[in-house]
């Protein structure tokens, strides 16, 4: 049986109180041999439940430290999808364990940390992957089975923050479109609302526009530069289409998503924020 832990900065968060639901629901349908067994906060949510009732809620037992927590488990799951800040050192022991880690949105606050993360998990051996479930979208599954090239403009609405929602639009950007984009330029229209265009340097570009509360419904346009397609992201199938990629990555230990589309998205956030305090100017995307 594979047993599965979760680790967390703390686990009464949203990701943590319906992801272990998520991948109970694709174990039952599939018949996979596997359970979430265990599970470590680094501290209790504030005004939240503690890391015990946590557990006893799900019956899933609280694993006495991180270190227990990777010893007792054969892959592991990093959430602290609202506490990316702490990704790094949340993922410290589980990047040294040799065992496969699924990292939560977003994977690291910058880029700097991101490549120090995997530079970690390559020094152990450790298999890695992060991603947003907007990838998993069914209608994004759909569009890429059906057209294996590249569109040449992809549009992303969204709601939220750079810091903690820009995954949820880039990450279809980069599925859809690849990595290699070369810079990026946002727009002065209003303190909370961000605008911006990324272009691949080869005539293909991508409009990401973000607006906070009231929610901005996800929205995703693709085009070949002749017809265009809207790719419905409402359909909330992304949760269980990603509890299956995770579980299949945590039995096999090949990451679904390449490393360089990852550091890319985690460098795109980076270069948006310094960006915005400087609108209508290129910047280029380090890598």
């Amino acid at each position: 049986m594979l047993k599965i832990g979760f680790a967390d900065y703390y686990l009464d968060n949203w990701h943590a109180n319906n992801y272990p639901q998520f991948l109970r629901d694709v174990i039952a349908q599939n018949g996979l041999d596997a359970r979430i067994t265990h599970a470590y906060g680094i501290c209790d949510a504030p005004g939240g439940l503690t890391t015990q009732e946590w557990c006893r809620q799900r019956e899933i037992a609280p694993a006495g430290s991180m270190r227990q927590l990777v010893d007792s488990v054969d892959a592991i799951l990093v959430i602290a999808a609202d506490n990316s800040a702490w990704h790094e050192q949340v993922c410290r022991l589980p990047l040294e364990s040799g065992k496969p880690v699924f990292v939560d949105k977003t994977f690291a606050p910058d880029l700097a940390a991101a490549k120090r993360m995997f530079a970690l998990a390559h020094a152990h051996g450790t298999p890695v992957f992060s991603s947003s479930a907007q990838r998993y979208c069914q209608s994004i599954l759909d569009y890429q089975a059906a057209h294996p090239e590249r569109p040449k403009f992809v549009s992303t609405v969204g709601p939220h923050t750079l810091e903690s929602y820009a995954v949820h639009q880039l990450e279809p950007i980069v599925a859809l479109m690849g990595p290699g984009i070369r810079r990026l330029k946002a727009f002065a229209v209003g303190s909370a609302v961000t605008q911006l265009i990324l272009d691949y340097g080869d005539g293909r570009l991508a409009s990401f526009m973000q607006s906070p509360q009231p929610y901005a419904e996800f929205n995703f346009m693709v085009s070949d530069g002749e017809t265009g397609q809207r790719l419905l992201s409402d359909d909330r199938n992304f949760y269980h289409n990603l509890a299956r990629v995770i579980l299949d990555f945590l039995f096999t230990g090949k990451p679904p998503v390449p490393e360089r589309e990852t550091l890319e998205i985690v460098a795109v956030i980076e270069t948006a924020l310094t960006a915005r305090r400087h609108p209508d100017e290129w910047f280029d995307v380090k890598g």
